[in-house]
């Protein structure tokens, strides 16, 4: 029996391997790095509940998501720091919109609080400088490599294929229909490809003649040394950076993708330095928000690449040429949803039937075929 091949060792590749292999197709996955060593590596590893256009299938993919992860944490197999989510809200404008989505999420079921300026001071933030704020205390901190180790053991235990250093050259297509693919080790028959490859999934695409709209957004992260001795949840503000809680004492700044529109395309193959304006603008946020930080420094920095779309949601659907599905287009959000989007694929692919969940990830709800 050919098997389903799967493009790219990330979070959401490790998904569908472990989810795939639960069925009768053999599954074979490439990655031309280690796993979890590209997108995956570089993220903050939240699982965000948090969403700022509240969408009701987004936030069921979700839920589905924890509902693998909670009984792994509760076992002791994954790490779980739930910090929390909270967005700031600098006027009463902003408090009206955070208002909103307060009502949204309790629409949804979601926990969420709205918090008051004095509220804010418990984080170390300037209550002077705040309106409120809105709060998802469940939110937290997961460690992306354990879980990928977690699904990929489950997935080889059942017999599938987990290749490292194999980088996917070609697909190949015969009669409007995949057949294989070519790699750096050789010919492989595939009955199916999924493209998981993250950034790199425009080069796949290409292969086959598949268009998609996906972009780049750089994902530029600090670690500082603040001697923090409060909590400070995954905050956002309106300056285009979060700040969180890292390690005992430390904090994380980073900044969230930018609109699609004023986004372009990288090469994922070549590190991209951090721009001198976004430090200026962390030093900024910092003495801005924190007052009872001094002598901030870095220790640690990287930038990442997220794939992105127009409307921020992941596309996971088949294409025109048959055989041939993407999963891709996580911007940002693929360790709160891998887990999710493999379960409905592997259910999808069993059955012959695509979850409700999985049609408003359709690749036709854009005008690219």
């Amino acid at each position: 029996m050919k098997p389903t091949v799967i493009v790219g060792g990330g979070i959401v590749g490790a998904s569908l391997a472990y989810h795939l292999s639960e069925g009768e197709r053999p599954v074979k996955l490439f990655e031309k790095n280690s796993l979890g060593s590209g997108t995956t590596a570089a993220s903050i590893a939240q699982f965000i509940r948090y969403q700022e256009s509240p969408d009701r299938a987004e936030h069921e993919r979700r839920e589905l998501s924890w509902e693998w992860y909670e009984p792994l944490i509760e076992a002791g197999e994954f790490e779980f720091d739930p910090i929390g989510t909270l967005h700031t809200g600098s006027s009463e404008d902003e408090m009206t919109h955070l208002r909103e989505l307060y009502a949204a999420y309790d629409e949804f079921g979601l926990t969420a609080e709205l918090v008051s300026p004095s509220d804010l001071s418990a984080y170390g933030l300037d209550s002077d400088r705040f309106a409120g704020g809105l709060l998802v205390p469940d939110d937290g901190v997961l460690d992306p490599n354990e879980i990928i180790q977690h699904m990929v053991a489950r997935a080889r235990d059942r017999g599938a294929e987990i290749e490292t250093g194999v980088a996917v050259t070609d697909v190949i297509v015969e009669e409007g229909a995949v057949a294989g693919v070519e790699t750096t080790e050789g010919q492989t028959d595939a009955e199916r490809v999924i493209n998981a490859a993250g950034p790199w999934a425009h080069e796949i695409n290409e292969m086959v003649g598949v268009s998609a709209p996906l972009r780049h957004t750089e994902g530029p992260i600090v670690v500082l040394q603040a001697n923090r001795n409060h909590p400070v949840p995954l905050t956002f503000f309106e300056d285009e950076v979060y700040v969180r809680q890292e390690g005992s004492g430390d904090l994380l700044a980073g900044r969230f993708a930018r609109a699609y529109e004023d986004t372009t395309r990288f090469d994922p193959d070549h590190a991209r330095p951090i721009e001198e304006s976004y430090y200026l603008t962390v030093a900024d946020v910092i003495d801005r928000y924190f007052p009872s930080f001094s002598d901030v420094r870095i220790l640690n920095e990287w930038n990442g690449l997220r794939t992105v779309t127009p409307d921020g949601l992941p596309i996971v659907d088949d294409t025109a040429v048959d055989g041939y599905l993407l999963a891709v287009g996580m911007s940002g959000y693929g360790v709160t949803t891998a887990p999710a989007l493999g379960e409905l694929v592997g259910e999808w692919l069993r059955s012959g039937i695509k979850p409700d969940l999985l049609e408003p990830l359709a690749l036709n709800r854009f005008d690219t075929q």
